[in-house]
C-alpha cells in the first residue's frame, strides 16, 4: 500500500495535517529562512524570529527535532534570481534528492519572487511528492487545486517585487532629477548638510585634481600624466566611502583606472548626472552582485541637472578631454596620440586611394623610417598601396608649419616662459601643502601624548611610538623635499628670457635647436596640422600630398620619393636624350653627369648623378663608351682594359671573367709589376661577342663543360 494519499481524494477543505502521510516523515523537514538585505536582518528582527520559530511547527505536523533541516545561507539576499542564492539551490537539490517530505517558510515570497524558479521548486515538489507550507496551511503541489494556488500566491509575490521595484525606483529617479539623490562623489567632492555638492574642503586635494586636468591639457595622454605624477610623488586624496574610517581622508598612489574615472566625469564640469554606468543583465556573472554594468552614452543617461555642484574646468574643456581620449585610441580611424620615434608626421598621413591611416616601418641600418599604406596587404594579401619615405615627406611639412607659425612668434615666447614659472609655482605649492600636513600630523601627535597621565604608561608608550614615527614620516618628506628642489625646473634668468624671445622671432633655429625633442615637434605640428593626405604617382619617385589645416584650408604640394629604379624616373625619357646627346659628343660619363646635374636632373638616390651611374645608363641604352686606342698614362695598350672595368661594362661578374681569363677563353695578360693585376683586350667587336656569349642558353656551357672534362675537342675561344 502506498504511504501517499491519492493525489485527488483529499477535498478542498480537509484539515492540513491530512495531507501529511507517514511516508513525508520518513524523509526531512526543511525550514528555509531568508532576509532581502542586511539592512532588514538588523531592522525587521521579529520576521527572523518568525521564520526560525516554523521548527516548532514542523514538529508539531509530526517531524522529530532531529529531521528538521533549516537552511538559512540566503539571509541578507534578495530572492530576485536563484543564481546568487545558494541556500535556495541547496534546497532544489535536496528535493531532487528525494530527500524532503515538507518545505515550510513563512510566506511564498520567501522562497523565490521570480516565476522560473517557483515553478521550477513546485514541478520538482510534485515529481517527488513533496509538501509546502507556509503559515496559511500545508499544500500538495501533486493537487490540482493546490497547484493553482501555490501558482497565484507566486505570481503575486512576482508582482509585488516588481511593485515595490518600480515605487523604488521612481522615488530614486525623482530624487535624481531634481538632483538630489546622494551617491559615492568622485574625488575632489563632498556632500553638504543639505545635499548640496561642494568642493572638498582640503586645499591640497583640490590644487592635485586641477594639477591632473592643467598637465591633460598640456601632456595631451592619460599616461603622461601618470607618469607625472608618479615622477613627483603626487598623491591623490580620496575619502573612505564605508567602514570604521568612513569620510577620513587618505592619500593614494595614482593610477590609470581612478584618472581615467577623474578625465571622463562630467561632474568636473559642474553637471550632476545619474545612470552612467547601468545593469546588462546579459553581462552578469553569477556571484559577483555588481557584475554586468556598461557604460551607458549621454542620452542615455537617466537623470541629467547642469550647473549642479562647483566646476573645476569648463564644460567645453570636459569636451575636448573625451575627444582627446578617443583620439589617443590607437584604431585605423583615429590619429592617436604623439608616439615614440623620430617620423614627425606618424598617425596624421592618410593613403589619398583608400583613406587608410598610413603606418610607420623602419627598415634597414641605420633604420630608414617609411610611411606605409598596409590594410590591402593585411586583410586581402595584396601588394602595398603605397610606401614613401618619411625624410622628405616630413622635411616639406614641417617647413610648411613653420612658414604658419611666424606670426605666432611673441605669444610662443611669453607661453613657453610662463609654462615653466608656472610648473614649478605648482609643484612648490604641492610640496608646501604636504610639509604643512605633516608638521600639523607630528605636532597633533605631541599634543595628544603631552594630554595623557605620565602614570598611565600603557596609553603614552602607544602615543609616544605613534610621535616618533609620525616624527620620522616628517623628516622623510623634509629630505624628499629638498631632493625634489634640486630636480624642480628653476626661475628663469633675464638673460634666458631674452633668449627665448629671440628663438621664437627665429622659429626654424628654436625648431632645429638640440634642446627640442621629437616630442616637441610632434606635438607642435599636431596643433595646426589635421592630417596629410598622400598619393604616389605610380613607381615614380613623384608623390602628390596635401596638408589640411586644422580649422580648415589645404595646401598642395609635391614631394620626391627615393625609388630603386632609374627607369621608373618621370625625369627618365629626358636623361636618356641627354645621356645619348652626351655619347654622340664622345663626351666622357663625367661631363655628362654634371650636365644633368646643372640641369636639375636628380637620380633615384641622393641629389647627384655620378660617374657609375652614367655608365650604368649607356650600359643599358647600348651606348657603352671605348677609352682611347693608347692610354700611356695607365699603361693600358689599344683596346685593352682592366679586368674590373670591362666586367662591368659587359654587365657582368668579375668572377665569371675570372674563369674566361682561366680557361683561356679571352686574350689576356697581367700587369708585369706592381699589383699583377689582368688587362683584358677586347676592341667593339670582341666586347660585343662576350656580351653574347654571357647571354648564351646555359645548356650551352653544361655541354662545353662535360666535353673538357672528357678530353674532347675544345676551343681556345668561346663558342658563339
Amino acid at each position: 500500500m502506498s504511504p501517499f494519499p491519492p493525489a485527488s481524494s483529499s477535498p478542498l477543505g480537509v484539515l492540513r495535517s491530512e495531507k501529511v502521510a507517514p511516508g513525508h516523515r520518513d524523509r526531512l523537514a526543511v525550514v528555509y529562512v531568508r532576509q532581502s538585505t542586511p539592512q532588514q536582518l538588523l531592522d525587521h528582527q521579529e520576521s527572523t524570529r518568525l521564520q526560525y520559530g516554523l521548527v516548532d511547527r514542523a514538529q508539531a505536523l509530526g517531524w522529530a527535532a532531529d529531521r528538521v533541516l533549516v537552511i538559512d545561507e540566503d539571509l541578507g539576499r534578495s530572492a530576485t534570481s536563484a543564481d546568487d542564492r545558494a541556500g535556495f539551490q541547496r534546497l532544489v537539490s535536496e528535493v531532487s534528492l528525494d530527500h524532503v517530505g515538507l518545505v515550510l517558510g513563512l510566506e511564498m515570497s520567501r522562497l523565490a519572487r521570480s516565476n522560473k524558479d517557483w515553478y521550477q521548486l513546485l514541478e520538482l515538489c510534485a515529481l517527488f511528492r513533496t509538501l509546502i507550507a507556509d503559515l496559511d496551511g500545508v499544500y500538495d503541489p501533486a493537487q490540482y487545486n493546490d497547484r493553482l494556488l501555490l501558482g497565484l500566491k507566486g505570481t503575486l509575490s512576482e508582482a509585488e517585487l516588481h511593485v515595490l521595484q518600480q515605487r523604488m525606483h521612481q522615488g530614486r529617479m525623482s530624487k535624481a532629477r531634481r538632483g538630489e539623490l546622494t551617491f559615492a562623489l568622485p574625488l575632489g567632492y563632498v556632500w553638504g548638510l543639505e545635499s548640496e555638492i561642494r568642493f572638498d574642503p582640503d586645499e591640497q586635494v583640490q590644487a592635485v585634481v586641477r594639477l591632473v586636468f592643467r598637465k591633460f591639457s598640456e601632456l595631451g595622454t592619460l599616461h603622461g600624466v601618470l607618469r607625472y605624477l608618479a615622477d613627483h610623488e603626487i598623491r591623490l586624496g580620496v575619502r573612505v566611502r564605508e567602514g570604521p574610517g568612513k569620510g577620513e581622508l587618505v592619500w593614494r598612489r595614482p593610477n590609470r583606472m581612478t584618472l581615467q574615472m577623474l578625465l571622463k566625469h562630467p561632474l568636473y564640469a559642474g553637471a550632476y548626472v545619474y545612470g552612467r554606468r547601468q545593469g546588462d543583465p546579459r553581462r552578469r556573472q553569477s556571484g559577483h552582485p555588481r557584475s554586468g554594468r556598461v557604460v551607458a552614452t549621454p542620452t542615455e543617461w537617466l537623470a541629467f541637472v547642469p550647473d549642479r555642484a562647483p566646476v573645476y574646468i569648463t564644460w567645453e574643456q570636459y569636451e575636448a578631454n573625451l575627444a582627446q581620449l578617443e583620439a589617443n585610441r590607437a584604431r585605423a580611424t583615429s590619429r592617436g596620440t604623439a608616439r615614440a620615434g623620430a617620423t614627425l608626421l606618424a598617425g596624421l598621413v592618410s593613403c589619398a586611394r583608400c583613406g587608410t591611416r598610413l603606418i610607420v616601418r623602419y627598415d634597414g641600418t641605420p633604420a630608414r623610417p617609411a610611411y606605409v599604406c598596409s590594410r590591402r596587404a593585411t586583410d586581402y594579401g595584396e601588394p602595398h598601396c603605397q610606401q614613401v619615405a618619411a625624410a622628405g615627406l616630413d622635411r616639406f611639412v614641417g617647413e610648411h608649419v613653420l612658414a604658419a607659425l611666424e606670426p605666432a612668434a611673441l605669444e610662443l615666447a611669453l607661453t613657453a616662459t610662463e609654462r615653466v614659472e608656472q610648473e614649478r609655482a605648482e609643484l612648490l605649492r604641492h610640496w608646501q601643502q604636504r610639509r604643512e600636513r605633516a608638521a600639523y600630523e607630528a605636532e597633533r601627535a605631541r599634543r595628544q601624548y603631552d594630554a595623557v597621565e605620565p602614570e598611565h604608561r600603557l596609553v603614552a608608550r602607544t602615543l609616544e611610538r605613534r610621535w616618533e614615527e609620525k616624527l620620522a614620516a616628517q623628516q622623510q618628506l623634509e629630505e624628499a623635499y629638498r631632493r625634489a628642489l634640486r630636480e624642480l625646473p628653476r626661475t628663469l634668468s633675464e638673460q634666458e628670457r631674452t633668449t627665448i624671445r629671440r628663438l621664437a622671432t627665429d622659429i626654424p633655429a628654436l625648431w632645429a635647436a638640440p634642446t627640442t625633442t621629437h616630442a616637441d615637434r610632434k606635438e607642435l605640428v599636431r596643433q595646426v596640422v589635421e592630417r596629410v593626405v598622400l598619393d604616389a604617382q605610380g613607381a615614380s619617385e613623384r608623390v602628390q600630398v596635401s596638408i589640411e589645416w586644422v580649422g580648415g584650408g589645404q595646401t598642395p604640394g609635391v614631394v620626391r620619393r627615393p625609388i630603386q629604379r632609374t627607369d621608373a624616373l618621370s625625369t627618365y625619357p629626358g636623361i636618356c636624350e641627354r645621356v645619348r646627346a652626351g655619347v654622340q659628343e664622345g663626351l666622357p660619363a663625367a661631363n655628362i653627369a654634371e650636365r644633368l646635374n646643372a640641369a636639375g636632373y636628380l637620380p633615384p638616390r641622393g641629389d647627384r648623378f655620378g660617374v657609375q651611374a652614367i655608365r650604368v645608363l649607356r650600359q643599358r641604352l647600348g651606348l657603352s663608351g671605348h677609352r682611347p686606342r693608347r692610354n700611356p698614362r695607365t699603361g693600358l695598350g689599344s683596346d685593352e682594359w682592366w679586368r674590373s672595368e670591362l666586367a662591368r661594362t659587359l654587365g657582368i661578374p668579375t668572377g665569371t671573367l675570372d674563369s674566361w681569363i682561366a680557361r683561356g677563353w679571352v686574350r689576356a695578360r697581367q700587369e708585369p709589376r706592381g699589383l699583377r693585376r689582368w688587362i683584358v683586350w677586347a676592341d667593339p667587336a670582341e666586347a660585343e661577342r662576350l656580351r653574347h656569349f654571357r647571354q648564351r642558353p646555359v645548356d650551352d656551357a653544361l655541354r662545353q663543360r662535360w666535353l673538357e672534362r672528357q678530353g674532347g675537342s675544345h676551343d681556345s675561344t668561346p663558342r658563339t
